[in-house]
């Protein structure tokens, strides 16, 4: 009985022993074994990643805003039925297939499944059909990981810091297929953060500007705030669609260049440029020149547009009239250099830098050799020649012309926000600086009001509110069919602001290859400053 009990004893020892020894050993191992099962124990599918928001100057969000309704599926027959029944009565495109065995996403139009094993989400999508501002904002590469043009490159490191992402997790068995007796996780990890980057751009003006100019085939259209240089919209024909990259590939109208950011031959909108320049060189505005339909300028001959001349006119005519022997005679009187270095001033041949990757083209003005020829400052001063400046520009002209002579700098990235309601860092902004006086400012706003309500402007005027502005007719020298002069590309150009009482706002227009500027831009500028107009009520 006494050996019987002791080798009971001996065997229970024995046992405990084993059990301490596994516990130690298990003690000692359990993080990696715990590790992979997990690893066997769970199934993860990323539905959708989110970075960084893109927002207007008043924090409204420009990408972002558009949903896409995604199904989580997990492998099963009652969610294979339910997607099929989604396809026959629904209208849906997608492919099913009864072999996959991991869980799996199906894009969806707008059907609702209701089924064991299938989650429904609302996915974002970052652009929305009618994208604001896309040569602006830019677009991301083909993976959807970092930006490549625009906002999205230039920020794409700041936009990262906010990167979020949305997944679920399915509990597998040994075998690696789903439970569906265990219902999924969602896991939502900094999904949809508000933190990022603010323009200067206002989408309300910038949907009025993209509205107005459907049907353009080839140009370009900024607003500026006259105050400060801040860009409220700018928009160029035609767009790109950043949902479908390749397909603008194709276009023969090249919608990835930004026109609003490139220069053109600018016509007669340089013509104030030319007469600021004589005004503050102390020639009067009510001196007469008569204008015989041509001027003789050392042998070359300028023809007026009209050729049999507009007799005696001001300056307040000439502008109504766009009449160009006279702006050559204020031109020659002014000089070249005077009409050149104000030029500068104001900002042409200075390309604006927003960034370190966006930045626009800077212009040309003839050289100082070219000076020399009075022929030269005859075509510079009614807007021809080896002159060229980009929308961005003209809209810093006219700025200076509304707001009292001061030069602006333009300004497209107003800060960045951490919560998408404060900044908490604004961008540098630049004070005006006066480039001439008070006084010319308020002659050439008499004219540019003047010229709207009575002369080629006409049809740029708004139907809610006041305005003033300048036609251009640019001729580039470009033939369509060579040879025949009548075929020569004539880019159509309004340049102009309003309110003309109290100026808030310069709104540019350019139609390339558009013809007659006070037929074709003049119209697309009276429905920007309408629609202005009536968003700001």
């Amino acid at each position: 009985m006494g050996k019987r009990a002791v080798c009971v004893y001996l065997a229970i020892v024995l046992m405990f022993t084993g059990i301490l020894c596994r516990l130690y050993y298990l003690s000692l191992s359990g993080g990696a074994l715990a590790s992979v099962a997990q690893n066997q124990s769970a199934y993860l599918l990323e539905v959708d990643r989110t970075r960084g928001i893109i927002y207007d100057c008043n924090l409204r969000p420009m990408v972002g805003s558009t949903r896409r309704t995604v199904a989580a599926v997990q492998p099963s027959p009652e969610a294979f039925t339910a997607l099929t029944e989604a396809i026959r009565n629904g209208g849906e495109t997608f492919e099913l297939s009864e072999e996959l065995t991991r869980p799996y996403l199906v894009q969806l139009e707008q059907t609702q499944i209701y089924s064991k094993g299938v989650e429904m989400f609302d996915a974002v999508e970052r652009y929305s059909e009618n994208q604001l501002a896309p040569h602006i904002i830019g677009y991301l590469n083909p993976e959807k990981t970092d930006g490549t043009a625009g906002i999205e490159l230039s920020y794409n490191d700041l936009l990262h810091q906010y990167d979020g992402s949305l997944r679920v997790r399915y509990t597998v068995n040994a075998t690696g297929q789903t439970m569906l007796a265990i219902p999924p996780e969602i896991l939502q990890d900094n999904y949809m953060d508000s933190g990022g980057v603010a323009l200067t751009i206002d989408a309300n003006i910038q949907r009025a500007v993209q509205d107005a100019m459907k049907g353009v085939e080839k140009g370009a259209a900024v607003v500026m705030d006259i105050s400060n240089g801040n860009i409220k919209a700018s928009a160029s024909m035609p767009a790109y669609d950043a949902n479908n990259l390749a397909a603008s590939l194709q276009d023969p109208n090249s919608p990835f260049v930004n026109r609003a950011f490139c220069q053109y031959n600018v016509g007669s909108t340089f013509k104030l440029v030319t007469a600021a320049a004589a005004l503050e060189a102390g020639y009067g505005q009510y001196i007469p020149y008569t204008c015989e339909g041509y001027s003789d300028v050392d042998g070359h001959i300028f023809y007026c547009h009209w050729r049999n001349g507009h007799g005696e006119l001001d300056l307040n005519k000439a502008i109504e009239v766009s009449c160009n022997p006279y702006f050559i005679h204020l031109g020659l009187a002014a000089g070249g250099k005077r009409i050149v270095s104000l030029a500068r001033e104001i900002g042409f041949t200075r390309a604006a830098q927003f960034t370190d990757e966006i930045k626009t083209q800077s212009g040309t003005l003839p050289d100082d050799s070219e000076l020399r020829n009075d022929a030269a400052v005859a075509n510079m001063a009614f807007g021809q020649g080896k002159l060229t400046a980009t929308p961005v520009q003209i809209a810093q002209m006219i700025s200076a012309v509304a707001n009292g002579g001061y030069a602006v700098t333009p300004r497209l990235v107003e800060g960045f926000t951490d919560d998408g309601k404060t900044f908490y860092e604004h961008t540098i902004s630049y004070a005006p600086v006066q480039v001439f006086s008070d006084r010319t400012s308020k002659i050439l706003r008499k004219t540019l009001v003047n010229n709207v309500v009575n002369g080629s402007g006409k049809l740029a005027k708004p139907i809610y509110s006041t305005a003033g502005g300048k036609t251009g007719s640019a001729q580039t020298g470009i033939y369509r069919t060579p040879g025949e002069e009548d075929s020569e590309i004539i880019h159509a150009w309004f340049a102009g602001y309003f309110p003309a009482e109290t100026p808030k706002y310069a709104i540019v227009v350019l139609v390339e290859g558009g013809g007659e500027g006070s037929e074709v831009a003049a119209p697309i500028f009276r429905k920007i400053a309408d629609a202005i107009y009536l968003t700001e009520l």
